[in-house]
């Protein structure tokens, strides 16, 4: 009888001891995972420009808020397609990217794009006989902003070695922008139309970035109209905008889109289209003059 009542409180907890076991921690995913796991990429990808004689990048690191775990996702996408060209050239097969789920994404969601991207780059340290490194240790107290400005800076490893193509990227994105906000005005049947592209002369990749910025914070008018929390689409970036910038700004629109399907409960991608890459700055700036137009038909407003 005494043993029983002593034995009964232990048992429950045994139970307790069971659900938080090692194997349940294992499932536990937070910034701070998310960010040695960029320290790690980032040093796969300097030991494979060592191996192939680059020299070291110094970059300035730019500072970032307000961003979100979906940011995450797409922007790894992006830097796992650029691994998957890094493949092709070394005679690999790329992996076949990761879709995005249209549900709630929290930092676990974020790991296994992360962990793609490591797997592509270790395929290629082993073609280049690299061997592998060591763990990172792991840090404290780091912030979705700190992740993303890693995997800016991850950007900039692959400088060298792979080509880029920036206005085809940013083609492609414009396009996909148009074709998601299609979908949105389709199912909230909202108006929407864009202006056919001017011709215009003189215009620098800043001007772009400047027009995309607007689109952005178009966008997020339109999400507070939709009954949907807005983001904060952040400044322009101090001195002359470069191309991985406003790739990175298309980048972004395209992750703010896919957060308001979810929300919305629009469920499907809209369909791939091939598109020709811009032949300058000037053609880039109608094409997003164009965007913000249609942006504007939406939210029911003249002018910016």
């Amino acid at each position: 009888m005494i043993l029983s009542l002593i034995v009964k409180p232990w048992r429950s907890v045994w139970v307790c001891l069971l659900l938080i076991s090692p194997s349940s921690f294992a499932a536990i995913v937070n910034n701070n995972h998310l960010f040695q796991k960029t320290q790690f990429i980032s040093e796969q990808l300097q030991a494979i420009r060592s191996a192939k004689d680059l020299s070291e990048l110094q970059s300035e690191p730019q500072i970032f808020a307000d961003k979100l775990a979906v940011h995450l996702v797409f922007k790894t996408r992006q830097l796992s397609a650029l691994a998957a060209s890094l493949l092709s050239a070394q005679g690999l097969n790329p992996i076949e990217p990761k879709p995005v789920a249209y549900s709630v994404i929290r930092p676990r969601s974020v790991m296994p794009y992360l962990e793609e991207l490591e797997l592509q780059l270790s395929q290629v340290m082993t073609k280049l006989g690299v061997p592998a490194g060591p763990e990172v240790e792991r840090p404290l107290g780091k912030s979705v902003n700190d992740v993303y400005q890693q995997l800016v800076l991850i950007e900039y490893l692959f400088e060298g070695l792979v080509e880029r193509d920036s206005l085809q990227d940013l083609a492609n994105n414009v396009n996909k922008t148009q074709a998601e906000l299609l979908l949105i005005s389709q199912a909230r049947e909202l108006p929407l139309q864009f202006s056919g592209e001017l011709s215009v002369s003189g215009r620098e990749l800043t001007d772009v970035n400047i027009v995309a910025l607007q689109s952005w914070y178009l966008l997020e008018r339109l999400f507070r109209q939709l009954a949907i929390e807005p983001s904060k689409p952040g400044r322009l970036p101090a001195g002359e905008s470069s191309a991985y910038q406003l790739v990175d700004t298309s980048v972004n629109i395209l992750a703010e889109l896919h957060r308001a399907k979810t929300i919305l409960q629009i469920e499907k991608d809209s369909p791939p289209k091939q598109v020709n890459a811009y032949s300058d700055a000037n053609q880039a700036y109608a094409a997003f003059v164009s965007l913000r137009s249609g942006l504007l038909v939406m939210v029911g407003a003249a002018a910016l």
